[in-house]
C-alpha cells in the first residue's frame, strides 16, 4: 500500500471524524489500555469482522497497521459515544448486510467462519470498482429507496458498497488522528509558529501533510 497516497486522501468522505480534545483523549486511552468490556457498540462477531476489515484497509508495513494502532477499539468507542442513534442504526445495518453478503457468496453457514480472504475479496470488489459499477450501485440505491420492494441482491450490494466506503473513510480518519501517526509519520509541530498559507508541502514538510 502506498501510504503517501492514502495520507493525501485522508479526511474526505461521509466517514469524517469530528476532532476535539475529548476525541483525541479517547483515542489515546484506546492506545494505552485494553478495555475488557470491549466491544461496546459492536457485537463480538461484528467487532471481529470490523477489525479484520480495518487491518486490510491499513495493514502493517513499515508503519503499524490498524490492529497494532488499536483503531478498531477507537472506532467502537467513537460510534458508541459520538454518533447519533440514526447513524448507529445505519452502521449496524451495514455490517449485518456485509456479513450476510459474504455468507451468501461463500456458501458458509456461520459468521465466525468468515476469514480475511473472504473480506478481502469484497474490499477489492467494492473499493476498486469501476466508475460504471459504482454508478450502478448508486442508481440501485436511489431506485430501491423509492420502491417498497426491490431486487434483494442488487439492494444488498448497494448497501454494502455504501457501508465499505464509510468504513474506509472512518478507518483513514482514525489513522490520521492516532498519536503515533500524528507525531511520527505526519508533519507535527507541538508548538506551531505563525500561519503561512499557500505553501509548497514538499519544501515545508518534505511532502507530508500536517497532523492537525
Amino acid at each position: 500500500m502506498d501510504r503517501r497516497k492514502v495520507l493525501k486522501k485522508i479526511g474526505y468522505g461521509s466517514g469524517a471524524i469530528i476532532v476535539s480534545p475529548q476525541i483525541l483523549n479517547m483515542l489515546h486511552s484506546c492506545q494505552s489500555s485494553v478495555n475488557k468490556n470491549l466491544p461496546i457498540f459492536f457485537t463480538k462477531i461484528q467487532f471481529q469482522i470490523i477489525s479484520k476489515t480495518m487491518e486490510l484497509i491499513i495493514p502493517k508495513t513499515d508503519i503499524p497497521g490498524s490492529t497494532e494502532l488499536m483503531l478498531p477499539e477507537f472506532l467502537d468507542n467513537y460510534i458508541d459515544i459520538v454518533m447519533s442513534q440514526s447513524d448507529k442504526e445505519n452502521l449496524s445495518k451495514g455490517i449485518n448486510n456485509f456479513i450476510k453478503l459474504i455468507l451468501i457468496e461463500t456458501s458458509k453457514n456461520q459468521s465466525n467462519q468468515i476469514n480475511t480472504i473472504d473480506i478481502n475479496i469484497q474490499l477489492k470488489k467494492y473499493l476498486k470498482a469501476t466508475d460504471k459499477q459504482i454508478e450502478r450501485w448508486q442508481k440501485t440505491q436511489e431506485y430501491i429507496s423509492s420502491k417498497p420492494i426491490g431486487d434483494f441482491r442488487k439492494s444488498l450490494e448497494s448497501e454494502v458498497y455504501n457501508f465499505l466506503i464509510q468504513i474506509r473513510s472512518l478507518t483513514l480518519n482514525a489513522f490520521r488522528l492516532n498519536e503515533y501517526i500524528r507525531e511520527k509519520v505526519l508533519a507535527y509541530d507541538p508548538i506551531p509558529g505563525k500561519l503561512i498559507g499557500c505553501v509548497d508541502l514538499n519544501q515545508t514538510t518534505g511532502g507530508k501533510r500536517w497532523s492537525l
